[in-house]
């Protein structure tokens, strides 16, 4: 039994890790070893794992581009044109925009079909979505084949961009009731990325009994073999035994809440802070570093395959949340975090501490303080041993439950494609 999984959309050659591709390449990832194989299906043709994670990380225009969802190279007239739009577009009113991405997504939506390929001769047993606005050929590629579909959500768009600040003024609930609930409802199982998500996808009509959590996940071998030393070098940094490495990873976006990791650390003395990725933010955040005092490095786009050495020169690895109502995703770096043995600083939010146990894994302090970011740090600046013994109890919660193996096994068993029960409830109503 194989199974297949549908990138609807691709985001490559923007500069910054793309979460959607890199999740789903772990997703298939594990497919490969829990069944007997796996395909990623994209509107470019059929992805292998390590080409997705190599677009989610390329540089910009970096001799690739995404346009209408397929791949095409960029020459440096086009980046010309794409530079000098991009200040035309900047005086556009942000609804007028959102408005523009929707009706994109629904044309996408309309063209992007998975067509034969060798999953048709291959016995496959299911196919997984990933959620986006207008998008359903996992679902119709289900049908096709008779097996059972996953859409996978890490959340539902209109929703989650009206968190975030962006509106669509008289559109919004048709944009849900056509570009969502449609794919939503129609799925054999969705599963969410945290439970404000499945309540979500409840409130949209999925069936409660067809939806359960399927948090980020790790692959726990793969971030657990990483060298200090290498990773030291791959940042440029010398081994410094009276400063504290404190890391973060990520796409700097607006929502990561870096300016209270930032001030959070002013004033915290031998520390030094580690930005890995890059984003549109990164630039003003390493500002903000200067003028807060606090000693900094980015390192820019990296690859996943440079990832693992990175995170195993952190003494600390931070997530961050300005506030808990705008917490409703799984963050992938958490995983790796743990997974890595790095000793984590994370918000005391839903979506996280409801995986962190009985606490021993990760060190949980209240989200949008900035005092208490601070002095957490300062706390395992302080105590090497706090500091091995939450990596060492964060590596056995990332094996005992952030592996992306585990959760393809939870799906597995709801849609009885094995002998095993259900372990789990699905989300209430």
């Amino acid at each position: 039994m194989s199974a297949v999984f549908v990138l609807p959309v691709l985001e490559s050659g923007r500069g910054a890790p793309v979460a959607s591709m890199l999740s789903t390449a772990a997703w298939a990832t594990a497919g490969a070893r829990v069944f007997d194989g796996s395909w990623i299906v994209s509107p470019s043709g059929v992805l292998l794992p390590d080409e997705a994670r190599r677009l989610a990380t390329a540089p910009p225009h970096s001799g690739s581009d995404v346009e209408s969802g397929s791949i095409r190279s960029s020459s440096p007239s086009t980046q010309a044109s794409r530079s000098a739009r991009s200040r035309v577009v900047g005086f556009v009113p942000s609804h007028v925009k959102t408005f523009a991405k929707d009706v994109r997504a629904l044309v996408r939506g309309r063209t992007f079909r998975v067509g034969a390929g060798p999953w048709d001769d291959a016995g496959v047993g299911l196919v997984w979505q990933r959620h986006e606005l207008y998008q359903d050929a996992g679902l119709v590629l289900a049908d096709r084949l008779g097996v059972p579909s996953v859409l996978f959500a890490p959340a539902t768009k209109v929703w989650e961009a009206r968190r975030w600040g962006t509106n669509r003024p008289g559109w919004g609930r048709l944009t849900e009731r056509f570009g969502e609930a449609v794919a939503i409802r129609r799925a054999t199982l969705v599963t969410c990325g945290s439970e404000q998500v499945a309540e979500q996808v409840v409130r949209l009509g999925a069936d409660p009994e067809r939806v359960i959590v399927t948090p980020n996940g790790v692959d726990v071998e793969r971030f657990g073999g990483g060298r200090r030393a290498e990773g030291l070098r791959l940042a440029g940094l010398k081994e410094e035994r009276d400063r504290l490495l404190v890391g973060w990873v990520g796409s700097f976006r607006s929502f990561h809440g870096l300016d209270l990791l930032v001030d959070g650390l002013r004033g915290v003395a031998d520390v030094h802070l580690l930005l890995v990725g890059d984003g549109p933010e990164r630039r003003r955040i390493e500002r903000r570093c200067n003028d807060a005092g606090v000693p900094v490095t980015a390192t820019g786009t990296i690859t996943q395959q440079d990832l693992p050495d990175l995170l195993a020169a952190m003494d600390v690895a931070v997530v961050v949340a300005d506030e808990a109502d705008t917490f409703h995703y799984s963050p992938l770096k958490l995983g790796e975090y743990l997974a890595a043995g790095c000793a984590v600083i994370a918000p005391d939010v839903g979506p996280v501490s409801v995986r962190a146990g009985d606490g021993d894994g990760m060190l949980l302090v209240p989200p949008g303080d900035a005092a208490a970011l601070g002095e957490a740090v300062a706390l395992l600046r302080d105590d090497p041993a706090r500091r091995r013994a939450l990596g060492e109890a964060g590596r056995e919660l990332a094996d005992a439950t952030f592996s992306w193996d585990s959760q393809l096994r939870r799906i597995g068993r709801h849609l009885g494609l094995d002998s095993e029960p259900p372990t789990y409830k699905a989300v209430p109503g």
